[in-house]
Order: structure tokens, then C-alpha cells, then sequence
């Protein structure tokens, strides 16, 4: 096979959690060479699960076993001389360093990017943490869920005359984990131009912010915020999840009438109705026009339902649970599923490539099991220059 686009770029992921792992399983699936540096004990991800049975195993935590395909693990106790000193003889051959400890910890044992950069002229050093490096949150404690309510979302979220909520699983580490390979690209793409390293510096909670869609710019030309309003997105009602016989479906419109929904309930005395006709009625009357689509929706399936409104050319969209994802033939016939062999967790299931590339595509192999890569280590005598 040709090689993969990342092929030949070396990687030493000293990150711990989710937002690290996915940014360093997204250049692994691309052919970068990642060396996952674990502290004795494992990454965290290995002993949050879930596990099989419920039985607490390293080895077969199913977020670990996501996070971390196609690296090699090598374990390392970084906040001691020795394991610093292997960090750093591990650079001697690398591209980008990427970690995820609080600003300053690094530091206190010479592996903060001002301690590297001068014999590393050439290494992309990405930092993730809650806030970021600068500012007076910099050393505040945080998550995804916390970067959930401080960037913003939270509060669009969920019903106007209640509490803001949270989101499933936990986007805001994937959105830092995204942002976080697209700086450390950008930065190769700038050292390849111009040469030279830089430090990237990602924010849970920035990361977060640049997802508000057009809120702050609503707050800035009106003075307006934004409410939460449901499920619903107001400015294409009725933008919405509803139930239907089997399960539910996304009945998706934008501010034009609503003809072709009245086609689609074989309700042609609609055509007319001010209902149909007028966004600004519809926000009003959202009540009423669920009353009109309900009865349909529930003597329907999804599958019914989004066929023949694709039929119109409306985007309705099935809500797919985790089997019907597996199952689905659409994902079916891109292949977009991959079946890995790990020696301790047996055959899995995992998702495919975020994105597709005509001329180097996505690989990925198995999650390393615990210092499966220990014997590559650089030899103590070695030095990085």
C-alpha cells in the first residue's frame, strides 16, 4: 500500500483523558507514527470503561480501546529526572510533542515547551488544557463538562423555562481533540514553508465557543441572547425530533412555507392555511402545527417517513441508536465500520474515518496493550544532541 498521508511524522503523546488521545488517534489513522507515553499505572481512559461484564480490566475499556488505535505504548513516570530524560531522548527523532497537563506542571521538570525549543528548534508542541495557557483561568481544574457551560452551549441548551443541560457523551473533549490536530497540521504545513516550531495552545473551553453558531454575533448586532427553545431551532421551525410508530425522526425545515410538508400528509386544504405559509405564524403557533404533524408521524415509520419526504426533497432524517448505526445500509455499503483483533478484548467494532482521501486513505490498527512498546525505548546512554 502507498503510503498514508502522515506517513514518516513521529508523535509523542504524553497526553492523558479524551481530548489528547482523540487528536493523536486522528493523526495515527493517517500513518503518523504515535507513541502513546503512559504512566505505570496506565492512561486514565483505561480505568474508566466500560468494561465487559462490568469488571474493571485495563486492557478492555472500551473508551481506551476508542482512543487509542494504531499507537504504541510506552510506559513512563514523566515527573521523575528519568522519566524526563527519556522524553526527552524519545524527541530526538520526533515531530510533535502533545500533552495535557495544567500549565506549569511540566515545567517543574524541564519538559515545558521553553525548555525544549531551543534544542527541538523544529518540534510542534501542542498543549491541551481546560482554559488554556494564558489568562486568569489558566490554572482553574476543568473537563468537557465544564467546557460545556463555560463555552456556551450549555446554555442554549435544552428548555426555556428550565435549567440549561449538558449534552450526551462528551462532545467538548472530540471538539478540543479536532481543533487540536488541525493546529498541529497547520503548524507542520508552516515549519514545511518557513521551518521552525511553534507552540500550539487549545482550550477546552474556546474550543467549545467557536461551536456557538451565530450567538455572539446575534449578541453583538442587536444586543440579543440567545434562548434555549427546546429541541426546536427556531429559525428553521419545525426543526425538530419527533416521535413516529417506531421510534423518532428529524422533521427538518427552513423559513420558507411549508408546501411540500403539506404533499407529504396528503393534506392539500393546507396549501393555504397561514400555518404553512408564515414562519413568524409558526413560531407562534408551534403548538398547532405539532397537533397537525403528530397523527401522521405516529401511524408511520422513520423509515416511511424520511423516504417519502426525501422523495420531496425535504432532509428529514432518521435518529439512529447505536444498533441501527451498525446496521445501517447506507454505512453498510461504504464500509464504514471496521472490525479490529485485539489479543485481549477479542474482536470490536469500530468507527470509520471522520473524512475520506482519494490517494492516501484511512487505516488504523489495534489499542497497544500496557508498555506493549517498552523495548523500543532509546537506550539510557543515548542522548538527544
Amino acid at each position: 500500500m502507498a503510503d498514508r498521508a502522515l506517513s514518516g511524522l513521529v508523535v509523542v503523546d504524553l497526553s492523558l483523558g479524551i481530548a489528547g488521545g482523540y487528536c493523536t488517534k486522528l493523526l495515527a489513522d493517517q500513518g503518523a507514527e504515535v507513541i502513546k507515553v503512559e504512566p505505570p499505572e496506565g492512561d486514565p481512559t483505561r480505568h474508566l470503561g466500560p468494561f465487559p461484564d462490568g469488571t474493571p480490566d485495563p486492557e478492555r475499556s472500551a473508551l481506551f480501546l476508542h482512543l487509542h488505535t494504531g499507537k504504541k505504548s510506552v510506559t513512563l513516570d514523566v515527573t521523575t529526572p528519568a522519566g524526563a530524560a527519556t522524553v526527552r531522548r524519545l524527541l530526538a527523532r520526533a515531530d510533535v510533542l502533545v500533552e495535557s497537563f495544567l500549565p506549569g506542571t511540566l515545567a517543574r521538570h524541564g519538559l515545558a515547551y521553553d525548555d525544549l525549543a531551543e534544542q527541538y528548534p523544529d518540534l510542534v508542541y501542542c498543549s491541551i488544557t481546560p482554559y488554556g495557557q494564558t489568562g486568569p483561568w489558566r490554572d482553574y481544574r476543568g473537563n468537557g463538562f465544564t467546557a460545556w457551560a463555560t463555552g456556551g452551549l450549555a446554555y442554549v441548551t435544552g428548555n426555556p423555562d428550565r435549567e440549561p443541560l449538558a449534552n450526551g457523551a462528551d462532545p467538548a473533549e472530540y471538539f478540543a481533540g479536532v481543533n487540536a490536530a488541525l493546529g498541529i497540521l497547520a503548524a507542520l504545513a508552516y515549519r514545511d514553508a518557513h521551518g521552525g516550531g511553534q507552540h500550539v495552545d487549545v482550550s477546552l473551553m474556546e474550543a467549545v465557543a467557536a461551536n456557538l453558531e451565530y450567538t455572539t454575533a446575534l449578541y453583538s448586532m442587536q444586543g440579543a441572547i440567545r434562548r434555549r427553545w427546546y429541541s426546536r431551532h427556531v429559525f428553521r421551525y419545525p426543526s425538530d425530533i419527533f416521535p413516529c410508530r417506531d421510534g423518532y425522526v428529524a422533521v427538518i425545515y427552513g423559513r420558507t412555507g411549508l408546501q411540500q410538508l403539506a404533499v407529504l400528509l396528503d393534506r392539500p386544504e393546507l396549501l393555504e392555511d397561514p400555518l404553512f405559509l408564515s414562519y413568524a405564524e409558526r413560531v407562534k403557533r408551534w403548538r398547532e402545527l405539532d397537533a397537525i404533524l403528530e397523527p401522521y408521524l405516529r401511524s408511520h415509520t422513520a423509515r416511511e417517513i424520511v423516504e417519502a419526504a426525501q422523495d420531496l426533497h425535504e432532509p428529514f432524517a432518521l435518529v439512529l441508536d447505536v444498533p441501527g448505526l451498525l446496521a445501517d445500509p447506507h454505512l453498510r455499503e461504504r464500509r464504514y465500520f471496521q472490525e479490529l483483533t485485539h489479543p485481549r478484548a477479542g474482536k470490536l467494532r469500530y468507527p470509520g474515518p471522520p473524512y475520506r482521501m482519494s490517494e492516501t486513505p484511512w487505516e488504523t490498527g489495534r489499542a497497544p496493550l500496557l508498555g506493549e512498546h517498552n523495548d523500543e525505548l532509546p537506550p539510557t546512554d543515548q542522548t538527544a544532541g
